[in-house]
């Protein structure tokens, strides 16, 4: 792949009003990326999530039912039954840290209920239970938040199993003995007695709440998750139980929400790995395949591919290509006409036009191809010397696109990708950075 200077003013001249407005989107885009700009489209992003909809559907349904409802009492094997099979579905998918989560929730649960208070029959304990839990709660959602993927069953996940089990020796000692050293902190008036707090929470769990919740959203900015969404969702799930606490079903019927909610996010996770390419975000080459087997009737297919890349990764190295690979996606991603982008291996993009032909579909490739050949990527070499500040030097890239579409000839969708090879390599003799069919 080539690396052009940038040559402004001839650029200006030669550019087409739709070029220059791709070209601002193409910059502002993948500022946004890589620096975590855009922040409101992101917070709009979090908050329309498959899992704050469940979490708004529950609270609607909170509102309509009534708690008195015959149905309302058979929440509490539904809850555990729901627990369990997360559990089971994240070891399967080696989900540690949604394992240890629904297994928090499920402890949390179970101690504030009234058969935990019967088993243990300290008078103390249904007073000092609900701020324990409603502080160390959020805490440990966040600590297995940040935790990485260790496995469940091995030494690492050992002594996750004894995190929890020293916080449960804790609050066993705490609760029974009654001991105010130890109860304080769970209680503390961390703002003041004169401060008016809307919740029965305790200061220091509304603290942990609202911390968590912020360093979620920072997060989700930065870099949007499944399981940064989920565990927002979660965490707002139980923070409405420990709210509502004095109805004896809305911790278990919210609890159980948080976990349904988590369950969802291994479900999105695993539908990510197998269907979208990690690096770019497009969608992989099992996504191709299945969507090709849907076409029916007319369509293009278009091969895309960088010019020169191998030189490119050669002269900048792999994390440069990496940047650039991300470039040209987010590029791609905004294709018109109807298109759709995919991740097809290396350095190869292919487009899918259904119900297309090639005359339709080639003034969007073309489009496209003079997007990317405007779209800079500033590129600082890496300096031994941290305190000298290193120029930014704007680098180019060029695409090639091969284009075929359905015909009495390419009749199969294989038949069309490999049409769209040859096209792609005759536009690669013509001189690259060019559309060939």
């Amino acid at each position: 792949m080539a690396a052009m200077e940038p040559n402004w003013p001839s650029v200006g001249l030669l550019m087409t009003k739709n070029v220059e407005i791709d070209i601002i989107c193409c910059r502002i885009q993948y500022f946004y990326q890589r620096k975590g700009t855009q922040s409101m489209a992101k917070m709009l992003s979090l908050i329309t999530t498959i899992p704050f909809g469940l979490l708004m559907i529950a609270c609607i349904a909170y509102w309509q039912t009534p708690i008195t409802h015959p149905t309302a009492t058979g929440i509490y094997p539904f809850s555990y039954a729901v627990y369990a099979a997360g559990m089971l579905l994240s070891w399967w998918f080696n989900r540690s840290r949604i394992f240890f989560m629904l297994l928090i929730i499920a402890l949390a649960q179970f101690t504030l209920s009234e058969l935990a208070a019967t088993m243990i029959g300290a008078v103390v304990y249904t007073r000092n239970i609900y701020p324990i839990i409603a502080l160390l709660l959020p805490i440990n959602i966040g600590v297995f938040f940040l935790l990485k993927e260790r496995g469940i069953f091995n030494g690492w996940g050992l002594t996750r199993f004894g995190f929890i089990l020293l916080q449960s020796v804790y609050i066993a000692v705490a609760v029974i003995t009654n001991d105010d050293l130890l109860l304080h902190l769970f209680q503390k008036e961390v703002l003041g007695q004169t401060l008016p707090m809307p919740t029965p929470l305790p200061q220091p769990s509304v603290l942990a709440y609202c911390g968590l919740a912020v360093f979620l959203l920072l997060q989700q900015m930065r870099q949007q998750t499944y399981l940064g969404s989920a565990c927002g969702a979660a965490l707002t799930a139980t923070l409405i139980g420990l709210h509502i606490k004095a109805e004896p079903v809305v911790i278990p019927a919210f609890f159980s929400v948080a976990g349904i909610i988590l369950i969802i996010a291994v479900i999105q996770d695993s539908y990510s790995m197998a269907y979208l390419d990690e690096l770019t975000g497009l969608p992989a080459r099992r996504a191709l395949k299945e969507d090709l087997l849907k076409l029916s009737g007319d369509y293009t297919i278009a091969m895309v591919d960088i010019d020169f890349f191998k030189k490119f990764n050669d002269t900048y190295g792999h994390d440069t290509g990496d940047d650039v690979l991300r470039l040209v996606a987010s590029v791609l991603k905004t294709v018109t006409g109807g298109g759709k982008a995919f991740r097809y291996g290396g350095e190869e993009f292919t487009i899918l036009f259904p119900k297309t032909n090639v005359a339709e579909a080639l003034p969007h490739l073309d489009h496209l191809r003079a997007s990317i050949e405007k779209c800079p990527y500033a590129y600082k070499k890496k300096s031994e010397n941290r305190t000298k500040k290193q120029a930014a030097k704007q680098l180019f890239v060029t695409i090639s696109i091969g284009v075929a579409e359905r015909s009495e000839k390419y009749r199969q969708p294989n038949e069309v990708i490999k049409a769209a090879d040859k096209a792609l390599y005759r536009a690669k003799k013509k001189g690259r950075n060019c559309v060939s069919k």
